[in-house]
């Protein structure tokens, strides 16, 4: 379950809020004017979040590059953009499955 706290009360009361964080792993949402601004959350769940990014990036990147091989290809096979694009979906999917 995810607690909510207001920035005020988070000011007097940080110590409680970082033990339930830390000993009871629940997130606790910071709010201020009624507005959600920050997620606290303990520190090995940030650790597997980063991580989490990391990949997501590395796969974007990797998919981005995959995109300028395909039109690379095509060009110089003279694909139509609709061939490059039916031939990025199968090295996805192919990729996928491996």
């Amino acid at each position: 379950m995810t607690w909510t706290i207001q920035s005020t009360d988070l000011r007097r009361r940080v110590r409680e809020v970082l033990a339930r964080v830390r000993v009871q792993r629940e997130p606790v949402v910071v709010r201020s004017y009624g507005t959600p601004q920050a997620v606290i959350i303990p520190y090995e769940d940030f650790e597997e979040y980063e991580e989490w990014r990391s990949s997501r990036r590395k796969r974007a990147a990797w998919l981005a590059e995959l995109g300028r091989i395909a039109e690379e290809v095509s060009v110089r096979a003279a694909l139509s953009s609709d061939d490059a694009a039916t031939l990025t979906r199968e090295a996805i999917r192919d990729t996928r499955q491996k």
